[in-house]
């Protein structure tokens, strides 16, 4: 699992968000997630939220596969370290993000920004699936810079002076 969803709903505004998509109160949702006292909330409450968990997981799950697939296409062995490899966390709230919400009216702002970020982690698996992209330092499969004949040396060149000392002697 790439992204936790502790690290989906980290936040007040994902928190919220969450929340918001499930219909439940963002205190009762936030003690679910972590495991924590839920005994001020009525069993139908935290049935809603042991509900909304699962389906939360299972979006988490859905975005890690999504990754796994584009990675395999590379040959990276599977699965990848989320800690040794940030980006594969944030690309993974991401795509979980998109899923969550395409029951979403599509026409405000943030749904906007959600799929703009999907798209965006979409691209950059696919680069990386590419060889254009690296998932960061470590990376058994980076690319390779283009090997450099002078070995990195600055070179300069530039047509014969018009002006010089000797030509402007006499002036």
């Amino acid at each position: 699992m790439y992204v936790t969803p502790a690290q989906l709903a980290d936040g007040a505004d994902a928190l919220n968000e969450l929340a918001e998509l499930y219909q439940i109160d963002p205190p009762l949702l936030a003690a679910t997630i972590a495991a924590g006292d839920r005994s001020r909330w009525t069993p139908e409450e935290i049935a809603s939220a042991d509900a909304a968990l699962d389906s939360i997981v299972r979006f988490t799950l859905q975005a890690g596969g999504e990754i796994d697939a584009r990675l395999a296409q590379r040959g990276y062995p599977l699965p990848q370290d989320p800690a040794q490899f940030p980006v594969l966390a944030v690309w993974g709230r991401a795509i979980a993000r998109y899923h969550l919400h395409r029951q979403r009216d599509r026409t405000n702002e943030e749904t906007g920004r959600i799929e703009r970020d999907y798209r965006d982690a979409i691209r950059a698996l696919d680069a990386v699936v590419a060889g254009k992209l690296s998932l960061g330092a470590g990376d058994p499969l980076a690319p390779t810079p283009p090997s450099d004949p002078d070995g990195g040396a600055v070179r300069f060149s530039s047509q014969p002076r018009i002006f010089s000392r000797d030509k402007l002697e006499g002036l």
